[in-house]
């Protein structure tokens, strides 16, 4: 991993499956980092775009959380996946994100997945107030 990220604190245990994932704080935006293994690998050989999905996913909602400014719970809704190029393991994907909106209800928000600075994967969410 680059050295300026650290490991993401307290995954569920899901995303322990997954990763682990890496964070490094690029002024107001978070910059979450995960290094591809052969475990990720399709029968291609490239990563599978489940993995990415469950990437992009989660910095999403990282996101979203962090631009709320409230404590309140919230889910996926809809999760739109855009595979653009393959990445193979070994690759340090790195995600970065936009939040468009955070209202009382929905929140939406844009993830672009790159490697090396190579677009691989953007994504697209819509969460829902969880309460």
């Amino acid at each position: 991993m680059p050295p300026d990220f650290a490991l993401f604190p307290n995954l569920s245990p899901f995303l322990e499956t997954v990763g682990p994932i890496h964070v490094r704080e690029d002024g107001d935006e978070l910059v979450l980092g995960l290094r591809a293994e052969e475990r990720h690998a399709n029968h291609h050989g490239t990563v599978q775009g489940g993995l990415l999905s469950t990437f992009a996913d989660f910095a999403l909602g990282r996101a979203i959380e962090a631009d709320a400014e409230d404590d309140r719970d919230r889910a996926t809704v809809s999760l739109t996946v855009d595979f653009l190029k393959p990445a193979k393991p070994g690759a340090w994907i790195e995600s970065r994100t936009r939040v468009d909106r955070v209202g009382s209800t929905l929140a939406f928000a844009d993830c672009s997945l790159t490697v090396d600075g190579r677009e691989i994967a953007r994504a697209r969410g819509v969460w829902v107030v969880a309460d």
